[in-house]
């Protein structure tokens, strides 16, 4: 029976959140990691990431805090994504073959332009950053015309080109491969220096087309002669004596706009020449078989002699990207990279592959004589031979099957937007329909394509002096370049793009104190490099009043455990949300601190710690717990394996951290010769590996000590100042449960360091609790000698706690305050200064809580102060939590797999409350001492694809934690210039042509009037949106990127110079559409004021009642 209040000794702790209305579990905010990429696309100009989903999500990534989402119609699979570049659009073919475009250029939510519907199915898209028109190839073969800023289909189509040309050649009375396969459109290319051009691959062949005299300048069509191997080689094609005709799968422009390369379904790929039709520069493999397009005798009878061979299947070229670089003064470019997805055998490593290719720099002709416009000169031809002839090659390798590759280039959007790439993104197939990213450094570091050597001054025999710094110069810059690792750095991506080896399987939700927090991230590390997605500007409307609230906000931390064996760190403060239209966001929520990994991989691999470990750790080895010392800031990482890494803060001297020591106990490896990586701020400090088994509980403490427990039921102390270990606890009784038909192992799964009196010993000493399943609790006591050396207690004291016990449900705290009594400066200071007349009972509590029921004890063994047991109807408990609001109140949450949270008051355990938390998964939260959770919504591959934050004090909080608004053209910068058409030859060379230009080349408003035709109606610029008086420059700076009115008016002029017959009727209906416009204008003004006004009603009543509420609650009448 309860006792009255006015009988309890000891003050309640919880009376502050008695009320009810304190108490609001909802959630604030989820983030996504996706695992089901279906699409991607990057906009150089803005720099902002397209990333598509087989669920019709399309989510949009820039600069900090610039995350939106939008739905494709229907919410079909998303095919393909492309960006608009000249008019900031985003385009989107779904899987029922509709073109849904998105405008950017408005801030706030993306708005949906149209919705296109074709009469065939939809097999590419291609767009051109210098105009405002779409090609879509259809699977008739057709390729018809979508105006972008008119928002219609336009008249300009073309047929299908390849059929054309089959009749052509039949007509000719040649032999062609006929059929549908052949007429199928596989990609479309705009030639990347003159935008009259096109290209077209079919099935059959590659046709570049004229788009003004709407006809095919040439077809290329491969066809491998009688005896040729071809892709398949000698012995994996039967009609190896006949003519062959490879489909084409791929296609793509060297940026000097005279080659192109082309994927065939054998593996095959073929350089042309745009000035040559008749027959291939070079056909090669990626094994490194060139000119297999040609048939050698010698090499046919070779291969014959052998027999019947099994040849091993190469598989088709998928897709190819030919990039240039700022790295040449010719005007033709330098080195360029050749990145090719497919075309490897089965017995290879799957990757994507990277070849390295000279620059195409011809010599001027020895000849005197030009050739006319029809001819490519012989030694033009031997120049492009060479430049298509690999220096080098390089495969990303990834975690499985590639599907696609994307290319992010530093500025230009043009060149098909692989001009100059800085980094690369990987698609590949995972475990049970995943998908996994991966981003590396572009190009690899092998390849030597952004560096400048320069050469070495010449010094005077006479000046040794100088002789000897030049000479010390060279042996430093020899040292250092072998010491470069020729494999691409993985690059920092998102937390939105972690899946495979960055997949989070698990983690941790932190609560941390003022100085750890600061600690931690503003004395961070420069961040490592990583993708530069800087696009657009957000901001969180602060319509409630809600965002002074946050700087009272306790700072957390959001611990992930990673499939690479990591542990990585996002800062989950409520701070970062402060924020305004004219005070953007400055950082991504949460934001990630790569300064602050763990990498326990890199320290598993290093020999001299493997050669002491188990030779399958690291393929075995599993993260499954963290623990963060708040004040040390040393953290301790269990594996499932029974291994446990000890992690400090980096700032030790660079002599004892180089040497590799061997320490006293077998059980113990140093570690603090490992380096994890160079910005990193954690490095190792210590192993420990008992061969034990699995681990069952870990406890770090503040002072320099570590517990670890056993599910075998030993138990290890550890002084990391050694490290030397204290107690080693492994005899069979300590870890064993005896009932009266068998014997059973009883882990211990609770340890807790605290400093505080027992009821037997008052004096407050430096003690581990170590709580078992079956309830029992043994008491270490840690003593320390005059000579500074700690040491366990032969004999330790026992006490029963709560059977069934719950993993981490054990406290030990303040009777007076209700902090938590840890092991830390404070508490040693007092151990270290105890006075025998300061030492007094009733000054602790210990709570521990089992699967039934949870209870409360006086000076950890003395009298029971509360008792309750869990209600059956609420479900099975989880996990249980001391929370701590405000510094002012202290009480006990208990947390059920029904997602129902438990509220009782300490110290004497009355029930106070019970809360629904909102569910969407069944696996247990993280929670922390504030009452944060995080719940974790895990993919059938085992890796975590959404987090969802949320919060059992949901009251005039959520407001900061919407969805920010999101201005994506902010800070845009304007479109480069259209890349000119360079010659063939040298500009010296007098009879150096253009070879592929039959007339002058096309501006970008000249195509879109071409192809938007005479009556092309150009819509008339949107008025601007009333701003607020202050505003931003980030914003402002990305009005030039929207849709100008000049452009607008000169491609008006230009398109009413080509329409000589338009009559008075077409001025009429553009004058009536004009007028119309004004009247939809005059009506969006009003809705928006209307909007505004209700707004601010809202706003007053809202006011209002918080005011009427505070009056009530503080009884003012």
């Amino acid at each position: 029976m309860l006792m009255k209040s006015d009988q309890k000794p000891y003050i309640d702790l919880s009376a502050e959140l008695n009320d009810e209305l304190d108490w609001k579990a909802g959630t604030l905010r989820a983030f996504e990691h996706h695992l089901d990429i279906s699409a991607w696309a990057y906009e150089a100009v803005s720099g902002v990431i397209a990333i598509g989903t087989s669920y019709g999500i399309i989510n949009l990534y820039g600069g900090p805090g610039v995350e939106h989402r939008v739905e494709s119609s229907d919410r079909v699979a998303v095919r393909s994504l492309h960006f608009a570049s000249s008019i900031f659009r985003l385009l989107c073919v779904d899987s029922k073959d509709r073109l849904n475009v998105w405008d950017l250029n408005t801030p706030g939510k993306p708005k949906m332009q149209s919705v296109i519907n074709f009469n065939h199915p939809i097999n590419y898209v291609v767009l051109s950053s210098s105009h405002s028109h779409a090609f879509i190839a259809l699977a008739n073969g057709e390729i018809q015309t979508y105006d972008l800023m008119c928002s219609r289909k336009s008249q300009f189509t073309m047929p299908n080109l390849w059929a054309l040309y089959e009749r052509r050649v039949l007509a000719g009375g040649m032999s062609s491969r006929a059929g549908s396969q052949s007429q199928l459109p596989i990609e479309l290319v705009v030639h990347p220096r003159d935008l009259n051009l096109l290209f077209v691959a079919y099935g059959g062949g590659v046709v570049m087309s004229d788009l003004t005299q709407r006809n095919t300048v040439r077809a290329f069509e491969y066809i491998i002669p009688p005896g040729a191997p071809g892709g398949t080689g000698y012995h994996g094609h039967q009609d190896l004596l006949t003519h062959r005709r490879p489909d084409v799968t791929a296609l793509a422009v060297h940026p000097c706009g005279h080659l192109f390369a082309v994927g065939y379904t054998d593996g095959s790929i073929a350089f042309w020449a745009v000035e040559d039709e008749d027959k291939p520069l070079m056909v090669l493999t990626l094994d490194g078989e060139h000119d297999i397009n040609i048939a050698d005798s010698c090499k046919f009878d070779e291969a014959m002699s052998k027999g019947r061979v099994k040849s091993s299947i190469r598989e088709p070229i998928f897709k190819l990207a030919w990039s240039g670089f700022a790295n040449s003064d010719d005007p033709r470019g330098g080195d360029t990279v050749l990145t090719v997805l497919g075309g490897l055998k089965e017995e290879d490593v799957p990757g994507v592959t990277a070849l390295l290719l000279p620059a195409f720099n011809p010599p001027e002709p020895s000849s005197s004589t030009a050739p006319d416009s029809q001819t490519l000169h012989p030694e033009f031809r031997a120049a492009m031979r060479q430049s298509v002839t690999p220096k080098n090659l390089h495969t990303y390798s990834t975690v499985g099957t590639p599907q696609d590759f994307l290319l992010l280039p530093r500025e230009s959007p043009h060149f098909a937007g692989t001009y100059d790439p800085y980094a690369i993104l990987l698609l590949s197939d995972g475990e049970k329909e995943a998908r996994a990213i991966e981003t590396y450094q572009y190009p690899p570091p092998i390849f030597a394509i952004h560096e400048h050597t320069e050469p070495t001054p010449s010094v005077p025999r006479d000046e040794p002096e100088q002789l000897e710094d030049v000479l010390s110069d060279e042996i430093a810059l020899t040292l250092e370049s072998m010491q470069l690792n020729d494999e691409p750095k993985s690059l920092e991506a998102p937390p939105s793009f972690w899946s495979g080896p960055l997949g989070v399987i698990s983690g941790d939700l932190i609560s941390l104190e003022r100085d750890a927090y600061e600690a931690l991230v503003h004395e961070a590390a420069p961040e490592e490099e990583g993708l530069r997605l800087q696009g657009g500007s957000a901001w969180v409307d602060d319509i409630e009043g809600q965002m002074k609230l946050l700087r009272f906000q306790p700072h957390r931390m959001l611990a992930t455990f990673h499939s690479d064996l990591t542990v990585r760190f996002r800062d989950l403060s409520a701070q970062l949300l402060q924020s305004s239209d004219t005070n953007p966001l400055r950082a991504r929520y949460p934001n990630p601190l790569p300064s602050l990994t763990l990498d326990v991989l890199a320290l598993l691999a290093d020999p001299s710690v493997a050669s002491q470990t188990s030779p399958k750790l690291v393929e075995e080895a599993h993260i499954v717990s963290l623990q963060l010392a708040p004040q040390s800031l040393e953290c301790a990482v269990a594996l499932k394996s029974g291994e446990v890494t000890i992690f400090r803060m980096a700032g030790v001297p660079a002599g004892e951290a180089a040497i590799p020591r061997t320490l006293d106990d077998t059980e113990l490896i140093s570690a603090t010769h490992v380096c994890t990586g160079e910005h990193r701020r954690f490095q190792p400090h210590f192993l420990l590996s008992t061969r034990r088994g699995p681990v069952s509980a870990v406890a770090l403490s503040d002072i320099g000590f570590l517990a670890t427990a056993y599910e075998e039921g030993a138990i290890f102390i550890v002084d990391m100042r050694g490290p030397r270990i204290l107690l080693r606890e492994t005899s069979d009784r300590a870890g064993r449960r005896r009932s009266f038909l068998r014997s059973h192992a009883d882990p211990v799964v609770s340890l807790v360091w605290t400093v505080a009196g027992t009821d037997g010993d008052i004096f407050p000493r430096v003690r581990l609790l170590a709580t078992r399943e079956s309830g029992t609790t043994a008491i270490y006591t840690l003593s320390r000698t005059p000579s500074g050396i700690w040491s366990v207690g032969a004999d330790h004291a026992t006490t029963e706690g709560i059977s069934h016990a719950i993993p981490g449900a054990s406290f030990v705290l303040d009777i007076k305050t209700g902090a938590a009594r840890t092991a830390d400066k404070i508490g040693l200071v007092s151990v270290m200064h105890a006075d025998a007349g300061d030492a007094q009972k009733g000054t602790a509590i210990w709570v521990v809580a089992g699967a039934k029921s949870v209870k409360s004890v006086l000076d950890i063994t003395g009298e029971r102060l509360g008792r309750a047991e869990w209600p059956s109807k609420a479900g099975k408990v989880e996990s249980v939590v001391v929370v701590r609001k405000n510094t002012a109140s202290t009480l006990l949450v208990a947390y059920t797999d029904k997602r129902e949270a438990l509220v009782y008051s300490l110290p004497y355990l009355e029930h106070m409350h019970s809360l629904q938390i909102p569910q969407s998964s069944t696996e247990p939260l993280s929670v922390d001492g504030t009452g944060d959770y995080i719940e974790w919504k895990r993919h059938p591959c085992g890796l975590i694809y959404k987090e969802r934050y949320g919060t059992l004090f949901n009251v005039r909080r959520s407001g900061p934690y919407e969805a920010p608004q999101v201005d994506f053209a902010a800070r845009r910068k304007t479109v480069p210039p259209q890349p000119q058409p360079v010659s063939v030859g040298p500009t010296s060379f007098i009879g150096s042509w253009i070879g592929y230009i039959t007339s002058a080349t096309l501006t970008g408003d000249q195509i879109d009037t071409l192809l938007g035709g005479p009556d092309r109606p150009i819509p008339q610029p949107k008025p601007q949106r009333p701003k607020p008086s202050a505003t931003g420059s980030g914003r402002s700076s990305g009005s030039g990127s929207r849709p100008d009115p000049q452009r607008a008016n000169s491609v008006s002029e230009m398109a009413n110079s080509a329409s000589r017959g338009v009559n008075d009727l077409y001025s009429r209906l553009n004058n009536a559409l004009a007028e119309r416009g004004e009247m939809l204008g005059g009506l969006e003004e009003s809705f928006q004021s209307l909007e505004s006004g209700s707004k601010n009603m809202l706003a007053q009543a809202k006011s209002l009642a918080a005011k009427q509420s505070a009056k009530r609650w503080f009884d003012f009448s």
